[in-house]
């Protein structure tokens, strides 16, 4: 079987396209040949992302990493590449499938937050995702959703039947992982100048509710006399601009550090120097970053809604992403109670073993097989 990966979500810049959904696929291209070597793989991207060992590379000719520019290939060029390359299937890995393509299709959904939480998105980004995933879902042959949050959310708004969507949850890396005192013991200083900090990774934009966090950070401060800073490790995504100004007006300079996008290498270093690790979004698929926290034994506040509460289980403090002060007594819990903070420690490391990339790509594999089975070819 000949499986073609439409990757153009991969990316190997600094900008918030390198993360989320460009992790997703690149650990996707990276394990599917060491589980099943006995399947070809082709990987359709742009110029802008790296071969992957084992993975045929077919790169667009046409500068994709422009939104505009990607939309219409996936749509215009991709379906003559696929045709070129002889694949029996055809895997769209982010919300969106070439339409006009005859071979038996996979579509991973990620999440519905364009529909469910618009006025958190650009209308133009809102308004094309709408009419694309909606569209994708009616044509793939087989639908794989992150979570099984997710799987509800396509059948309730997009109306596909449950039979069609198969819940594959993501994975986490080996390197998200406790690291030796040691080891950390050198770069402590590097990370905001040696502070004791609360740890948020994610893109800047709306649906993360920083704003949220940053007053409670500001209360929790404020009452117990914290020396912690607040450190937001993510590119720039898009209506993030009112974090800087309310930073700003809190007076908060120094002590909300935005630190802009880490190198995936460096980013268990940070998970593990953290304090505490707060997650309160608004709506998620499934929360990758929750899961490299666990993984790494920080102790971890996150929202109790969408995947997020799926993901986290019981191993998560969680908390109404919307109250402010709910948020409040979960950092003031997270840094204060020392039993409780070692009880999330070794509960968070627990719950990250159920996740595996390995166990990932043999459940999409087997999506793949069961597509080509139902197309008949």
């Amino acid at each position: 079987m000949v499986i073609g990966l439409s990757a153009y979500l991969l990316h190997r810049g600094s900008d918030y396209r390198a993360a989320g959904v460009s992790t997703y696929v690149r650990q996707l291209l990276t394990h599917l040949p060491r589980v099943r070597p006995d399947c070809s793989y082709t990987a359709f991207h742009g110029a802008d992302a790296d071969a992957t060992p084992g993975v045929r590379s077919v790169v667009s000719p046409l500068p994709t990493y422009k939104p505009l520019v990607r939309i219409a290939w996936e749509q215009l060029g991709l379906p003559i590449q696929v045709l070129r390359s002889g694949v029996d299937v055809v895997h769209g890995t982010v919300n969106v499938l070439p339409l006009l393509t005859s071979k038996p299709t996979v579509l991973t959904v990620h999440d519905l937050s364009f529909m469910r939480h618009p006025e958190r998105f650009p209308m133009g980004r809102s308004r094309y995702l709408r009419m694309a995933v909606a569209r994708s879902v009616r044509c793939a042959d087989r639908v794989i959703a992150v979570s099984a949050h997710t799987r509800n959310d396509v059948v309730e708004l997009l109306g596909l039947p449950t039979g069609r969507v198969s819940v594959v949850y993501s994975g986490v890396d080996a390197s998200f992982r406790p690291l030796p005192a040691s080891e950390l013991a050198a770069v402590r200083k590097d990370l905001v100048q040696g502070r004791a900090y609360i740890l948020h990774v994610g893109t800047l934009e709306p649906r993360k509710n920083l704003d949220v966090l940053i007053r409670a950070f500001a209360a929790v401060r404020e009452r117990l006399k914290l020396e912690h800073v607040l450190a937001l490790v993510g590119a720039r995504g898009w209506m993030y601009e009112e974090l800087f100004q309310l930073v700003s007006e809190l007076g908060l300079g120094d002590e909300v550090r935005f630190v802009d996008y880490v190198d995936p290498q460096r980013l268990p270093l940070w998970y593990n120097c953290a304090d505490l690790f707060v997650y309160p979004s608004a709506y998620e698929g499934f929360g990758l970053p929750v899961l490299e926290a666990m993984a790494c034994g920080v102790p971890t506040v996150t929202s109790a809604s969408s995947g997020l509460q799926e993901l986290a289980g019981s191993a998560c403090l969680t908390v109404d992403p919307g109250s402010q002060e709910s948020l409040e007594v979960a950092i003031a819990r997270g840094l204060q109670d020392s039993q409780l903070h070692e009880t999330l420690r070794k509960a968070g490391i627990e719950r990250a073993r159920h996740f595996s990339w390995d166990e990932t790509a043999r459940a999409t594999v087997s999506v793949y097989e069961q597509a080509l089975l139902e197309s008949g070819n």
